[in-house]
């Protein structure tokens, strides 16, 4: 006599189904985590070629990159910004990048943003819309800028700013940060070289990471710049960190939509959009509009949980955590100023 073999009921198919859906359930999230980990070693990684680049650029030059031009002579194109390239721009060499390097054409601007039509752009339209992996953080899902730039090209984007310090209002204008310019601003004409960084290199910032705008969508989130009535510009000749302080909470109270732009372009100098943050506000905090192209207060930003990745200028990169004291934030965002940074307070 033959046996019928027998099949699945409906019921323990069921199950079987249910076993499934929960163990996919469980690895997801550990799926999704080493997927991030990778993501975050590859951030590490950028920032480490830019800090190896920095160096590079120093023993060739003697002193630090500049990060950009202020109120130079105007270009044959009648930009009033040549030069205006940012310190990512100036150390192409030093990156395996040499042959973006050799494109621009450093008698014109980066982007000049006067003129019909806009020549200074068109010369460098090659340079400004290659993107370079090196500039982005893979952890970043957010396009920056995604329209086409001056109604020709999409420029390419960056995640990473170099450390303008703090607000330059209450310190006589000059920058706290190690960046300079070139051009005849006076407070930003200051060159900065190894020597200059008294408060120790591996105590000092030079570039961290922040998360991108999302090309005028106006998402709620940290890509965007918001206004705020924090900018009380006193310009005193000594450094006043209570007015910072109020700047600060000022932008963080904010919630009025400013632009939705940061890191469209890695090329230009313009802060949060390609060249110098400024620090006063600790990690993953909003950030705030000037309109001041090296005064943004963009803040230190990233996707990865818990804080940020910082390049410190002794080329080592180290993940700031988003409680970071105020005070010890400011620190480590300055060069000059003689505080005294405890290697366990962040």
């Amino acid at each position: 006599m033959r046996l019928r073999s027998r099949g699945f009921t409906l019921i323990e198919l069921l199950v079987v189904i249910a076993i499934i859906a929960v163990l996919i359930a469980l690895l997801l999230p550990a799926v999704q985590a080493a997927r991030e980990a990778a993501r975050r070693s590859q951030c590490v990684n950028n920032l480490k070629q830019m800090g190896l680049a920095i160096h590079n650029y120093i023993s060739a030059n003697t002193s630090l990159p500049p990060s950009g031009n202020c109120g130079a002579n105007p270009d044959p194109n009648g930009s009033p910004n040549v030069q205006n390239y940012s310190m990512k721009g100036r150390i192409l060499p030093f990156m395996e990048q040499q042959q973006v390097y050799n494109a621009i054409n450093f008698n014109a601007s980066a982007v000049s943003w006067g003129g019909s039509p806009d020549q200074g752009t068109a010369i460098n339209a090659t340079v400004i819309q290659t993107k370079v992996s090196s500039f982005l953080c893979p952890s970043d899902p957010n396009v920056g800028n995604n329209s086409a730039f001056f109604g020709s090209f999409i420029p390419g984007c960056t995640n990473y700013g170099n450390n303008g310090g703090l607000a330059r209002y209450y310190s006589n204008w000059v920058p706290l940060g190690p960046i300079y310019f070139t051009g005849n601003d006076g407070s930003l004409n200051n060159v900065i070289t190894i020597a200059s960084i008294t408060d120790g290199t591996s105590n000092t910032q030079i570039m961290s990471e922040f998360i991108k705008g999302t090309a005028g969508q106006q998402k709620p989130g940290l890509n965007l710049a918001l206004s705020s009535t924090q900018y009380q510009a006193s310009g005193g000749p000594v450094y006043q960190p209570a007015l910072s302080a109020v700047d600060s909470q000022n932008c963080q109270q904010s919630t009025t939509y400013s632009w939705d732009y940061k890191g469209e372009y890695w090329l230009v100098h313009d802060g949060g959009r390609g060249g110098a943050i400024t620090n006063i506000n600790q990690p993953n905090k909003k950030s705030c509009n000037a309109g001041s192209q090296i005064d943004n207060t963009i803040s230190a930003q990233s996707f990865h949980s818990g804080g940020v990745n910082v390049l410190f200028l002794d080329g080592s990169v180290k993940f700031i955590k988003s409680s970071i004291s105020q005070a010890t934030w400011w620190a480590i965002s300055t060069y000059s100023l003689g505080e005294v940074v405890s290697s366990d307070s962040y």
